[in-house]
């Protein structure tokens, strides 16, 4: 892209508790889900004999398993995801398995959004969603972003966990507003 001044850049906050309350109850199902078909498959092709003990064995693993896993996969995705707004545009990379960049123009914006959910506001974060036609106007619930491994511009561009988001957004809606001018 041509090169610019950057207007404003953010990164996300990591909050450890918080990556581990929201990923919990796709853990419980997990737990479940594990012990029960690992058990029986294990059993039915003759390495478990009693299903029972290895259904609680796997479910532990797997209880275990799918928060390090979040926690580590969240707190990659956050250490490399940059947020770089510019007079005309937004730019930004995230990702840590597959890496993601993107550069919105503030023309193609239609709406801007802040949300700060319950949590966020304990730490005064928030995110802000900025649709454009390409995106809709709606949230995409995707489970992988409770994990961490989600990419932000597979469900519209929200900038995620942003400390003092107030004056972000304000920012953010000055600058979309003078390019949809």
């Amino acid at each position: 892209m041509s090169p610019g001044e950057v207007k404003l850049s953010v990164k996300p906050v990591f909050i450890g508790w918080i990556t581990l309350l929201t990923q919990l109850p796709l853990q419980l199902f997990f737990t479940v889900w594990c012990g029960v078909f690992f058990a029986g498959m294990g059993a039915a092709i003759g390495i478990f004999s009693n299903t029972r003990d290895a259904s609680y064995a796997i479910g532990a693993v797997a209880f275990f398993a799918i928060p390090v896993v979040a926690y580590i996969g969240k707190k990659l995705n956050y250490s490399r995801t940059e947020y770089r707004f510019y007079s005309d545009r937004l730019e930004f990379d995230e990702g840590f398995l597959t890496i993601n960049k993107k550069v919105i123009k503030f023309r193609d914006v239609k709406e801007t959004t802040l949300r700060k959910g319950i949590l966020q506001r304990s730490y005064d974060l928030g995110s802000i969603y900025l649709a454009t036609l390409a995106t809709g106007s709606t949230r995409n619930s995707d489970p992988f972003m409770a994990l961490g491994f989600g990419n932000v511009s597979a469900s519209g561009v929200i900038v995620r966990d942003i400390s003092d988001p107030d004056q972000a957004f304000e920012t953010i809606r000055k600058l979309v507003d003078a390019k949809s001018d």
